[in-house]
This record gives C-alpha cells, structure tokens and sequence, in this order.
C-alpha cells in the first residue's frame, strides 16, 4: 500500500472522522472538507469549534477514513490552525462542498487545520494488521 492508496480509500469514503483531545476530554467528529495539499492534509473548521479549541492545547490529532467494508486509514501528525486568507482561499476552491456553509472564504469564523502527517497506517486485509504508508 502507498499514498496513493490511502488516497483512493478517503475520495472513496468522502467523510473522515477527526479525533482531538485537550488532554482531559476527546473529542471525535465527521470531516469532509477535506484536501491534500503537497504533503500536508487540510480541513475547514470553525473558529470557535470545540476541535479548534482542543487543538490549541494538544496539536497533534487523528483522522480515520473507514469503508463500508472495514478498510480503514488512520492520518496521525501535528496540526496548525490557520487564519491565512490564502490558506482558507486555496482550501475553498479545492472543496466544492465548502460552498454550501461558507459564503465569504474572507470570513474570520472559518479557518484551516492544516496537518502534518507522521504517521500513516492502512488495513486493508483481513489479518486485522496495519501496514505503516511512506509518507513520500
């Protein structure tokens, strides 16, 4: 399996579930605005959300790609949360669905989590093993 893969399964799935803590409380929610960008996977939020302000304590997280079959990709690594209108602009025209809740990319509510992935694991089989993706 490679990037590739882990890919193809998340276009597949459409919806991810990204998990956040603040070290006290977890906290688990569906995600699908969604892009890669080069190396890093992007996210809309909302500035006041309970993940923002989870990831402000604790910047590393975990999205879960899963099919109706169990296959699965888990995406660990370290986020940062950016305002950057660019950021929010590039990750707007790479989601179509964004349009739907965001009217102004400008907005100051909406910003991106923008994750640095350092781990990647996909199972894919029935042997119930993860199998670790390069991350290039």
């Amino acid at each position: 399996m490679n990037i590739d893969d882990v890919k193809a399964l998340m276009k597949e799935t459409g919806w991810g579930t990204l998990a956040t803590t603040d070290g006290e409380t977890v906290g688990v929610r569906p995600m699908a605005g969604w892009a890669w960008m080069d190396d890093e996977l992007w996210c809309a939020s909302g500035k006041t959300s309970d993940k923002i302000n989870q990831l402000m304590k604790v910047t590393h997280a975990e999205y879960c790609f899963c099919n109706q079959e169990g296959k699965h990709a888990r995406i660990a690594g370290e986020c940062s949360v950016s305002t950057d209108n660019d950021d929010k602009l590039k990750l707007f025209k790479a989601v179509p669905l964004l349009k739907n809740y965001i009217e102004d990319p400008a907005d100051p509510e909406y910003v991106v989590i923008r994750m640095k992935p350092d781990c990647i694991r996909i199972m894919a089989t029935t042997d119930l093993e993860y199998e670790e993706v390069a991350l290039k």
